[in-house]
């Protein structure tokens, strides 16, 4: 099993794992987003020793995109980039493969990471270490989620293979520990925030297999950063 979690922390991070494997994996991607939310938690510890709370909010949504490697906002970008100018399912996934970024792409990185930073301005400090513990767990449970209840768009690809190597076992897994978490954490405010999380998680799926019959890497990416961001709006609201 411990093996298993490495492969999930190799895949949803950039830390270097000797050997990567798919199967199983996925029941360990809420934990590796807790592990995430720690580390988040220690570079806003140590940086408000030294500068203000915008600088330190900054410095943890920056420090989100290096530990991850940048894969998720890629995605992001790339959705954007191929939906927006896509003709067709064949044209949208072209577009969307293409490693060049568009308009589209550039203003969804820049609304996004805005959104992220207002949102962690407006989270009370008593509720700040709690939240970055939540919205990187509930966000990476999301994607076992999406493997589940999907198909994958094209025949190749990282989406393809771990649609096809994440079992409803996982899945049911994966969700008792969020669930667990989601609780542990925020009592049964992080359980409705978990029920939310998974309405607009299945609704953007539908929506995204409307366009393009499934989905991909990119939208497993994409999927992560919009409920990443859902969740730190849901915790600021008053």
């Amino acid at each position: 099993m411990i093996k298993k979690f490495l492969s999930a922390v190799g895949f949803l991070t950039i830390f270097p794992v000797v050997k990567r494997e798919f199967k199983n994996c996925a029941i360990f991607f809420p934990l590796v987003g807790l592990f995430i939310g720690g580390f988040l938690i220690s570079v806003n510890y140590s940086g408000s020793f030294l500068f203000s709370k915008n600088v330190v909010d900054m410095l943890v949504i920056i420090s989100l995109t290096i530990i991850t490697g940048g894969l998720h906002m890629d995605g992001f970008a790339d959705m954007l980039d191929g939906f927006y100018a896509g003709k067709n399912k064949n044209d949208t996934l072209r577009i969307m493969d293409d490693a060049h970024i568009g308009t589209m792409g550039v203003i969804g990185i820049f609304c996004i990471m805005g959104l992220k930073f207002f949102a962690l301005q407006s989270i009370p400090q008593k509720f700040l270490y709690l939240s970055l513990l939540l919205f990187p767990t509930l966000s990476r449970w999301s994607l076992v989620f999406a493997c589940t209840i999907s198909k994958p768009a094209k025949n190749e690809g990282l989406g393809k293979t771990f649609i096809d190597t994440v079992s409803k076992k996982d899945f049911f897994i994966a969700t008792i520990v969020a669930v667990l978490i989601s609780f542990l954490i925020f009592g049964l405010k992080g359980f409705f925030i978990l029920i939310t999380v998974f309405f607009v998680s299945f609704i953007f799926l539908k929506l995204i297999s409307k366009k393009i019959g499934g989905i991909t890497g990119d939208i497993l990416g994409a999927l992560n950063e919009t409920i990443e961001t859902l969740v730190l709006l849901i915790l600021c609201m008053n």
